[in-house]
């Protein structure tokens, strides 16, 4: 087994360097080969990946969420298994594929790479961009937005505080056009979650009966919430007890366009690379990926 880990040095609290002796010590006594490339910049992996894994077993995404998303993009038009070490901050789409996520796990993840066949599943696509867990657009998504800018001025758990803490008391519910295969549907949306996965945000269950291998999208639509009731909504929605409540609906599809009067950020896997109107598809069992499956 030939293995290209492609590192991103500052995922998660920025100690996913510690996690090469490990790699390179169960690999050379596992009879692996293995390179290991470190990332520079944000949007640099996906060409890494092109650049460099020819002749390889399997590329390793060794960090969050998003680098798992910069990874999957690098290696959509290969015939290349991903692989995943959850070393990030969120590590949602290792828990979709059951995954041991943690620096304390790394063995047991390694494990699993060498242990576990490469499996399809299916891949999410955006506007020609590839995903494997969730987007969504709303309340979340703008928290994500104005995270980014708070970062600027105030670091660590305050920023994300304040950032939810203002989007709290300003937050107003968006007018919003979905396609879903061809039907037709106009609303007010709290949120919009578009989910291949289960999980984002760091466990929260936004899709509790979610799976990568069922050939659909999961389209989970919250419309407006009073905003006393916030609180309850995002206790349920941590532990994936939402899709009971009145106000939550959830579709299934295999495409869903989403259009507004106004232009909405979108979140995918942590990052808000782009804003509405957006379309969003499904390539089913179209991508090879290494996990418990």
């Amino acid at each position: 087994m030939k293995l290209l880990f492609i590192i991103n040095p500052v995922a998660g609290k920025g100690n996913t360097r510690d996690a090469i002796p490990s790699i390179r010590s169960f690999c050379e006594s596992n009879g692996m080969e293995c390179t290991i490339i470190e990332t520079t910049k944000p949007g640099e992996a996906p060409q890494l990946v092109r650049d460099n894994c020819a002749g390889y077993s399997a590329v390793i995404a060794v960090g969050g969420d998003g680098t798992v998303l910069e990874v999957t993009n690098g290696l959509s038009e290969t015939d290349i298994p991903l692989g995943v070490l959850p070393l990030g901050a969120g590590n949602d789409f290792a828990k979709a594929v059951n995954i041991p996520a943690g620096l304390d796990k790394i063995q047991e993840s390694l494990q699993v790479i060498r242990d576990k066949p490469a499996r399809p599943v299916d891949l999410a696509q955006f506007n020609g961009h590839a995903f494997l867990n969730i987007a969504s657009i709303g309340f979340d998504a703008e928290i994500i937005r104005d995270l980014h800018r708070i970062r600027r001025f105030v670091k660590g758990k305050a920023a994300y505080l304040i950032s939810v803490f203002v989007k709290f008391l300003t937050y107003k519910s968006k007018d919003v056009e979905l396609i879903l295969d061809g039907q037709r549907i106009k609303d007010k949306a709290f949120l919009i979650a578009v989910c291949n996965g289960i999980c984002y945000g760091g466990g929260m269950m936004v899709n509790p009966n979610g799976s990568v291998t069922d050939g659909l999208l999961d389209v989970i639509l919250i419309k407006p919430v009073p905003r006393y009731k916030i609180p309850l909504l995002l206790s349920k929605f941590i532990k994936g007890e939402h899709l009971s409540l009145p106000f939550v609906t959830a579709y299934q599809c295999r495409e869903v366009q989403i259009a507004s009067s106004e232009s909405l950020v979108i979140n995918v896997d942590g990052e808000c690379p782009l804003s509405t109107p957006v379309t969003f598809g499904l390539k089913p069992l179209s991508m090879k990926v290494i996990g418990n499956i």
